[in-house]
Order: C-alpha cells, then structure tokens, then sequence
C-alpha cells in the first residue's frame, strides 16, 4: 500500500482561510521536542530527565479557547473504565473497552479513497517548519473527515496519525495513545499481544530469528548476559529460555545463568509482570535466571561482570532517543554480538519529519492490513482487529511519531560509524523463519536477505527485519 506523494509545499493550499503567521513569537519545533507523556513504551518512550530535551514554548494564545474538537479518544477519563470485576468476568470477545464505543458515530462527508492523506502529511510538514496555524486549521479538517477509527486499514491507521499529531500542539484535551496502564489495562494488552501473534507472523518471526540467532552465537558461553533496550510483556524471553535450557540437557550440561538487564524508560506493572513470569518459568524448567532494571538515562549504571558472553538487542527507535551513546556503551560492555530487531519498518528512513511520518502511515497500514486478513481467514472477527489496533498500534504510532521528530541519520550507517560490521544469520535461521511463514493464516509472506539482514514481507512491504553486528 503506498501513500501518495506529497509536493511539501505551501500546506495553507488546503485552507479557505490562511491564518496569518506568527510573527516576533517563539515557535514550536518537534524536532527538539520528544513529549514523555504520549507513549509507555519502554523502547520509545523519551528520557528526559537526562536527555536535555526541551519543552514546548508559550504561546500568544490562551489554548483553552482555540475552537478545535478533540476526538472522544481525547476525552476519556477514569470515571468512565468499566468496572474491573465485570470486565474480568466477562467473555473477552465483547466489546468492552476504555475508549468509548465508536460504532454509532456518524462520520464527516465521504471523499475519495485516501483522499485525506495529502492534507494529514501536510499538517505534519507545517508541524515541522513551525506553521502552528495551519496545522491546526488543518487538523481541525480532519477531525471532521475522520472522526473515529473505521474503515480501511489506512482509514484507520490515518485516524491514529491525525491524533498523534494532535499531541504535539499547545491545545486542550490533546489526545492520548493510551489509558492509563492498571490490572484491567493490562489484561486487556496481554489478550492483544496473544491476538496479534495468531493472526499474524510478524511477532513469531521477530522472536524466533532474534533467539535463534543469539543460541548459535552464544553456544559456548558458560555465562549469558543479555541487555534488551526493548522488554515488552517478555514473551521472547522465555523461549530463549526454553531452547538454552533444551539444548544444554541434549549435550547433558547444567544450563548455564542467564542475566537478563532490560532498559526501560521507567519501571511498570508491566515491567514487574514480565519480570516476575520470567523468574517462575525459569524456575520451572531448573535455568538460574536474574533480571534487572536500568533506566534508559543511566545505562552507564548497566553491572557487566568478568566471565559473561554478553549481547545486546535494540531497536533502531532507541537511536532516535539517545543516539549514538547506545553505540558507546556497546563497545564499553564488549558485547559479542548486537541484535537490531527492526519490527517497525520504517525507522531506517531518512529525510524530513515529514518523510518519516508518511513512511510510519505507509507502514501501520501495511501491518493493519495484515492483520485484518488474517482475522478474516480464522473468522476471528472484527472486534479482534479493533482490540489489537487500540491496545499496541495506537501506542506504537504515538510513539513513531514522537521519535520521528528526532534528527538523526541512517541507524545503519551510524552502526558502521562506530566501528561495527555486519555479522552473519545462518541459513538455518532463514529456513526455519521460511518454515514458520507456512504456518501464517494467510499467504503472501516472504523471507529474503537485504543487506545481511533476514526481511520479512508481505505483498512487496517490508514489515520486519533481524540484523546481527559485531564489533571490529
């Protein structure tokens, strides 16, 4: 699915009446700014406590009185969570949800297919050179053209990005990726993760590529330490677990420790919960497991101990958060091999704010897509769709277009920069990841080598992709 170019030009095309700039006035650039509040994500949530980032300027507007209207997703409060008992009771196939019921909602007036992306990738053009009005007098458009999250998948991966853009303006009730995380919320994002590992390979493939490929470089280890700059629910782990404590009972030998230091922007509930089912399946299956927490501004505090094989696994978001000190530490703690798990397609690219945004919309489309077939081919139901959509894609897209806004080059190229080459995956690997595509819903999956790297695609769009590095 690709998303029509854009000239970048003048964005004011689009009004009837062109706002008059700001003149003399401090404007807002989202390139410096990276707004912690809008995702909780471990791996793309902002530091800034020890990134030095700035904060949003004043503005000569009272925000409180700038006619916007805001989508109900902006709205919703505490008071309006069903009640928790309820909810646990009840079957998970209903639609309950924090955001509130948009079924009945009755949309703005039809247009031609994709015909409110140009308008949505110019309000992102104005956010970026600080054309405040325009922006907002294009983002008020769209509030009327999509108003909820239906339709096509890139209907509503375009609702997603519209609201992301929202959070970055100096408006009341900006809107937000996600409710604040308690039990039921994450109950609810654990049925999501589960509901999108069935419906699409996409997390298979991520998980078993990244595993297998630190087994075949860490086999002799006799003491691992592995550094994940993106925990999550942890579910990767305890397969890594799996095999290394299978495969050191088929050699009949101990399984040896594991150490497992995840770097979070902050320590949750959800970060305790994976922790927690970590230790107790390691437990289970006789491995030494430990893990530890280190905050993403203090990953010169990581404990490296003499003895221990240590790899590291990031994302190429983590390069938009901190840069190139991630690679610093990576030489610092003599990793033997560095995993990049690229699961957002569309972080390598470079270019404008603008370019970004357009490449992330391209991309969530893509994997809604995805998705949506595979619901489709199990009969899963529509309502599975919208509970993976709101519980991981919203949250990821407010994140994407957070980090978006930081400048920085090629994570490739910055890799290389710092001294690291390129390692080999195993042709073991590949096949078996061509193996596990055959297990996929639906077809139109394909593996290929790019660049060293093993792809996952669908249709032609790159979705995923595992890379190992080493140093020099």
């Amino acid at each position: 699915m690709k998303i029509p170019k854009t000239s970048g030009g003048d964005s004011q095309t689009v009004l009837h009446h062109p706002p008059k700039p700001l003149d003399s006035s401090p404007l807002y650039e989202p390139t410096s700014v990276l707004d912690p509040h809008i995702t909780s994500s471990p791996s793309a949530a902002a530091a800034a406590p020890a990134g030095g980032l700035c904060a949003a300027p004043s503005f000569p507007w009272d925000p409180t009185t700038f006619p916007l209207s805001i989508t109900p997703y902006a709205n919703a409060a505490s008071d309006d969570w069903p009640d928790p008992l309820s909810f646990l009771l009840a079957d998970m196939d209903d639609p309950c949800s924090f955001f509130p019921d948009q079924s009945h909602t009755t949309p703005g007036p039809p247009e031609a297919d994709g015909s409110h992306i140009d308008p949505l990738i110019r309000a992102a053009h104005a956010i970026e050179i600080g054309d405040l009005n325009s922006s907002l007098s294009i983002l008020a458009r769209l509030n009327f053209l999509l108003p909820c999250s239906t339709g096509a998948p890139l209907h509503r991966a375009a609702f997603h990005f519209k609201d992301a853009l929202l959070s970055f303006l100096p408006i009341p009730d900006r809107p937000i990726p996600e409710p604040p995380l308690s039990a039921i919320e994450l109950v609810r994002r654990i049925a999501a993760h589960k509901a999108f590992s069935d419906l699409s390979p996409i997390p298979q493939f991520t998980s078993f590529t990244a595993n297998q490929t630190l087994l075949e470089y860490l086999e002799t280890a006799s003491s691992l330490h592995l550094i994940d700059f993106d925990l999550g629910l942890g579910g990767q782990w305890s397969s890594f677990a799996h095999d290394l404590a299978a495969r050191s009972r088929a050699a009949r030998l101990p399984p040896p420790p594991l150490r497992i230091t995840a770097i979070v922007s902050d320590e949750t509930a959800e970060t305790a919960l994976a922790a927690d089912n970590l230790r107790d399946f390691a437990r289970g299956i006789g491995l030494r497991l430990t893990v530890e927490f280190v905050r993403l501004n203090a990953i010169g505090g990581v404990r490296l101990a003499a003895g221990e094989a240590v790899a590291v696994v990031l994302t190429p978001t983590i390069f938009r958060l901190i840069g190139v000190s991630v690679l610093r530490f990576v030489r610092r703690a003599a990793a033997r091999v560095v995993l990049v798990v690229d699961g957002e397609g569309y972080c390598g690219s470079v270019g404008s704010f603008s370019r970004r945004f357009a490449s992330g919309l391209e991309y969530f489309a893509a994997v809604m897509e995805v998705v949506e077939a595979g619901a489709a081919a199990v009969g899963a139901g529509e309502e599975a769709v919208r509970r993976i959509e709101r519980a991981l894609f919203r949250p990821r897209i407010f994140a994407a277009v957070a980090t978006a806004a930081a400048s920085v080059g090629d994570w490739k190229e910055l890799m290389a920069s710092a001294g690291m080459v390129v390692a080999e995956v195993s042709e073991f690997t590949e096949s078996q990841a061509e193996w596990l595509l055959r297990r996929a819903p639906v077809e139109g999956f394909h593996v290929a080598r790019k660049e060293g790297a093993l792809v996952l695609s669908w249709k032609g769009r790159e979705l995923s992709s595992t890379s190992a590095w080493r140093c020099r």
